[in-house]
């Protein structure tokens, strides 16, 4: 059975890597004593202009200040040419490139050295997915569901590829982050068909603007965030995982993710 040290470390890593970017959500959970253990969380986004690494320690629930930011770390990102892009730290534990401009098809390899440990992981960026329309019906309501706008997401899954998806929900500029929010799901069963993906947690009310982005993930970065969603939903006195599943090496926690997305926005009228 999972002892309570485990238990800490899956549920401190809920708060720290809730999301893609360090901005999202911060869950507050009953945790217990555990001993400091590092956590690293790197992006790849086709899309920015920059990339980050973020490094911290793991601390007691019972300490008054966050996790202790990893200072003076080597970072380094190593694409498919051989080519060593060297992240610089731009605030404690804030790694960052502009240098690097993360392509489509290639895979990339992470290199970390803090406190005298090599971490290491690789992702491949596969190709975005279109979104092809986004629409929205207005439901009265029952048991089951409030009042208001539902929002469904259509999209054709390219045929013959294995594809690992994200969806994520912006309501008037700001990130749907609650743990009903975090929508996973992959092709295993619908490979090539046209796909339709109902969002039926809130309602949404007239004049909202709802932003959609689908994120085309790697089969690693897929498992970890499938692993992640289930240890939400687990039960903290129940035996569990240590942590979810991760691409890192040397027992670090979190992940590293290359990923491209496609955005839609609509108005509900």
């Amino acid at each position: 059975m999972t002892n309570y040290a485990d238990m800490k470390r899956i549920f401190y890593l809920l708060i720290l890597t809730f999301i893609f970017y360090s901005c999202e959500k911060v869950i507050d959970v009953d945790l217990n004593e555990a001993a400091p253990q590092i956590v690293i969380v790197g992006n790849l986004n086709v899309d920015s202009k920059y990339s980050d690494v973020v490094i911290s320690l793991t601390s007691s629930y019972y300490d008054t200040l966050p996790g202790t930011k990893v200072k003076g770390a080597i970072v380094n990102v190593q694409d498919e040419k051989g080519r060593i892009y060297k992240f610089t730290e731009k605030k404690d534990g804030i790694y960052r490139s502009t240098e690097i401009k993360p392509a489509v098809n290639n895979t990339y390899k992470l290199s970390v050295l803090a406190y005298g440990k090599n971490y290491n992981a690789q992702s491949t960026l596969n190709p975005a997915v279109a979104i092809d329309s986004v629409n929205w019906v207005y439901e009265n309501g029952n048991s089951f569901i409030d009042a208001g706008y539902y929002v469904n997401v259509y999209l054709t899954d390219p045929p013959g590829i294995k594809n690992y998806y994200r969806l994520k929900i912006f309501l008037n500029k700001k990130l749907k982050n609650s743990s009903d929010d975090l929508i996973f799901f992959n092709d295993r069963y619908v490979d090539g068909n046209k796909l339709e993906y109902s969002l039926f947690n809130d309602p949404y009310q007239l004049n909202d603007t709802v932003l959609v982005q689908l994120i085309s993930l790697d089969s690693a970065v897929y498992e970890y965030y499938k692993t992640f969603t289930e240890l939400m939903n687990t039960n903290p006195g129940s035996a569990a995982p240590a942590n979810p599943n991760t691409n890192l090496s040397n027992g670090a926690l979190g992940y590293f993710a290359a990923w491209s997305s496609d955005t839609m926005s609509v108005i509900i009228r």
